[in-house]
């Protein structure tokens, strides 16, 4: 048999219709059809014979074609039946064997339920923008099963995934993914690579877990702090954070013994500040007990 493409234009068109699929911009439903773009994926992923991947969105099978040649086991992802339907063809045409193909919405199920059995997984996704930060939510939750998540996102995105302080894009996403992650940026991908045509470039990360660096409680409230202080982030911190104490004064006082000035910003303080005001906030609320 023939061997089928799914970077192929002409391919992605014909299975489309003869399965009546008419790609869904809310589900992010824009397939990769540039071999070079997946070339980058899978040399991010540093694939390995022993490996297993977890793929969410695995759409027509592009990339999971391609992995299931390097690794012993891919898990793929999909939450349209009508995808699963053309994918399912396709891995029984070309007689693939350690591909499991799972119909759910990857939010919606505990990663290593996900696994199917497996301990550990990479994660590989081309993934729907609108849910890039409730999933890499869900996905940091079990990060002790996931030794590498490669992602093609949004390029904002992307770039506030890796953004320093002062920069515009440096927020509370960036600060939760880089205490659970060591992040990378590896490059633009044009939004050319997709069928139909994304209004806005992507780009390529990949997240490296990393142990917690704070005890449960500190943890809670480094996050706390974190929402609290880029959610009003036009006003010092010692008004950003008066909520959370219920006294401009006391947040203050909390601020001036980390060693931070009131009157910082929430985007002036390093992800190693935040830390260490997590650290003097659980102190003081655990003394005041």
């Amino acid at each position: 048999m023939s061997e089928l493409n799914p970077f192929s234009l002409r391919q992605i068109r014909a299975w489309l219709q003869e399965y009546h699929v008419r790609p869904s911009k809310g589900w992010g439903q824009n397939f990769l059809t540039d071999r070079r773009v997946a070339s980058r994926v899978l040399d991010a992923a540093a694939l390995q014979p022993e490996d297993a991947v977890l793929e969410i969105g695995p759409g027509l099978g592009a990339l999971t074609l391609l992995m299931a040649q390097k690794v012993r086991h891919i898990i793929a992802v999909e939450v349209d039946a009508r995808l699963v339907a053309i994918l399912q063809m396709v891995i029984d045409a070309q007689r693939v064997d350690n591909i499991t193909l799972i119909q759910a919405n990857a939010l919606s199920q505990p990663v290593p339920d996900l696994l199917r059995g497996e301990t550990q997984a990479k994660v590989v996704a081309n993934i729907p923008y609108s849910i890039t930060s409730p999933l890499l939510e869900h996905l940091l939750k079990y990060k002790s099963s996931i030794p590498l998540i490669v992602l093609t996102i949004q390029k904002e995105v992307a770039e506030r995934l890796v953004a320093a302080p002062g920069d515009t894009a440096y927020g509370a996403l960036s600060l939760f993914v880089q205490y659970h992650t060591h992040a990378e940026y590896l490059g633009r991908v044009p939004n050319t690579a997709f069928y139909p045509q994304p209004e806005v470039d992507s780009a390529i990360v990949r997240l490296t877990p990393l142990p917690d660096r704070l005890p449960p409680y500190e943890q809670s409230w480094f996050f706390k702090l974190t929402r609290a202080g880029f959610g009003k982030r036009r006003k010092t911190l010692r008004n950003a954070l008066t909520a959370l104490f219920d006294d401009a004064d006391r947040a203050s006082a909390i601020l001036r013994r980390t060693g931070i000035q009131p009157s910082a910003r929430a985007e002036e303080l390093s992800l190693e500040q935040w830390l260490q005001l997590a650290r003097e906030t659980a102190r003081t609320v655990n003394r005041e007990r």
